[in-house]
């Protein structure tokens, strides 16, 4: 392995632990080379004068300046022994800090700013007003818009690709026509997008920060990871015809969520949390199945959004303190959701609108003020048949879901379930024609580890009356008539034998 340096270090050390990583690293590569980059240096100057393979190393400084990483299988990263000491701010602010052009290329461990307009909340959450079918049930982007076929807010732009088809927009990082790259452990502030891909493919974003900014996954991009990154005041986007991508373990939080374009299908969205956003998962009109599940969403105005959206999978999710918990329209039909906590929401746990029909809904826990909503979508399925297994609340069947309210009041919470299956006795009339034919019942409470529960029932076959059992130590206390007196009883649980005490 080589070293290069670029900019005036020949005064200075290498470390040697760093040294000794990158040859690590770099075994089995015997032509790479290592290229350091001093403050004021140039870092495009070394991606130039590096090869396949090649590490450009940059030292911790400010820089100003836009990159074009054309080479493929570089690296280019911070120094491994002060990752958050490199700030790159474009000198050009309308063009992308990073564009990487080459496949294989990885960046890491930069501070990055300057690109464009920074992201604003408030454009977020425009959604509502900025997307409008018509007649048509086609999208078309108008001014304003607040009649009767408007959508829900979060992801208000995915409709639109950003890029122009051939060159990076204004953002901190830029994938342009790539594959296999990798994108990590930077901090990306303040740009219009943090991290932008178009027309690019397994390539993976992870332990990335954006700050007032998010990321754009733009059209036709596919079997992509983005794991593990956090996006404040900011949004990701994954826009048409994405296939096959992963979000998996990331937070959102302060923006506007998880929105996904129509026409693609087969991405996953797992395991994420998203707080305090206009919407959390946000889905158009997909040609493919979506999976959304295990995802935690919490104080958003939308929890789940699902618009002309066909055989997705939605499940395992908690979702808590929305307006809305899950809202499905426009044709929404034919997908499942299954074993979802949906708890304070202010309007509705889930509202069906405009024929949101042949939909599955069961093994779900609702506990609302409303728990069901529904205007012109009658025709849901809300139960499974009964299965053996354990259900959302910890019953011996599965069947339908748990209806609850905030006072303690709602249908499971009252109805008897005589024969302690775990099903209600009842049916529950959801809306119109629809019931939910095996409601689920109220679980009997269990006594916490380590807790007794005393429960009043007859220990032995002659006793006429048993009264105030009571504990003490080894002892289980009772009144009983059996012989017309009233005696105090008494089981020793050590021996197995009981006495008794007449007393007048």
């Amino acid at each position: 392995m080589k070293v290069k340096l670029i900019g005036d270090c020949l005064s200075k050390l290498i470390s040697a632990a760093l040294v000794v990583a990158l040859l690590l690293v770099s075994a089995g590569v015997a032509s790479a080379e290592v290229i350091y980059v001093e403050p004021g240096a140039s870092i495009q100057a070394a991606v130039n004068n590096s090869t396949t393979g090649d590490f450009v190393i940059v030292k911790a400084g400010d820089y100003e300046e836009n990159i074009v990483a054309n080479v493929s299988g570089v690296t280019v990263t911070s120094e491994p022994e002060n990752p958050a000491g490199v700030f790159i701010r474009a000198r050009d602010e309308n063009s992308s800090v990073f564009q990487v052009k080459a496949d294989n290329v990885t960046i890491s461990g930069f501070n990055i700013t300057g690109s464009g307009d920074f992201f604003s909340t408030s454009g977020a959450a425009s959604f509502r007003n900025s997307i409008n079918t018509g007649n048509s049930g086609e999208p078309d982007v108008t001014e304003g818009q607040e009649a009767g076929n408007t959508y829900g807010p979060g992801s208000g732009e995915i409709f639109i690709s950003r890029s122009n088809g051939f060159d990076c927009p204004q953002a901190g990082i830029c994938l342009d026509q790539v594959e296999n790259c990798t994108i990590e452990r930077n901090y990306i502030f303040e740009n219009q997008y943090g991290v932008y891909l178009q027309n690019s493919i397994n390539s993976t974003l992870s332990n990335n920060t954006c700050f007032r900014n998010g990321v754009w996954i733009d059209e036709g991009c596919s079997k992509n990871t983005v794991k593990n990154n956090s996006i404040e005041e900011g949004n990701f986007i994954l826009g048409a015809h994405c296939w096959d991508n992963v979000i998996f373990q990331n937070r959102l939080s302060n923006g506007g969520g998880i929105g996904i374009a129509c026409c693609g299908g087969g991405n996953l969205v797992s395991d994420n949390d998203i707080v305090n956003c206009s919407t959390g998962i946000d889905i158009y009109d997909t040609q493919g199945r979506t999976v959304l599940s295990d995802n935690r969403i919490k104080d958003c105005d939308y929890g789940i959004y699902l618009i002309l959206v066909f055989d997705s999978r939605v499940y395992n999710n908690t979702i808590s303190n929305s307006n809305r918990g899950v809202f499905l329209r426009e044709n929404s039909q034919s997908n499942e959701l299954f074993n979802n906590t949906i708890t304070s929401s202010n309007e509705s746990g889930i509202y069906l609108l405009d024929y949101s029909t042949d939909n599955r809904i069961y093994n779900n826990y609702f506990n609302n003020t409303l728990n069901v909503k529904a205007e012109n979508s009658e025709g849901n399925i809300w139960n499974t048949t009964k299965t053996s297994g354990q259900n959302i609340v910890e019953g011996p069947y599965l069947g339908g879901n748990f209806w609850a309210d905030l006072n303690g009041t709602g249908f499971s919470q009252t109805t008897e379930d005589s024969d302690s299956d775990g099903i209600c006795d009842l049916p529950y009339n959801i809306n119109g024609s629809d019931f939910d034919y095996l409601p689920l019942a109220k679980p009997p409470v269990q006594p916490e580890d380590d807790q007794l529960l005393l429960i009043e029932y007859q220990i032995t076959t002659n006793e006429s009356y048993q009264g105030n059992p009571a504990i003490y130590n080894d002892w289980i206390v009772w009144q009983d008539k059996r012989n017309g007196n009233q005696d105090i009883y008494m089981y020793d649980l050590s021996t197995k034998k009981e006495n008794s005490d007449h007393y007048q």
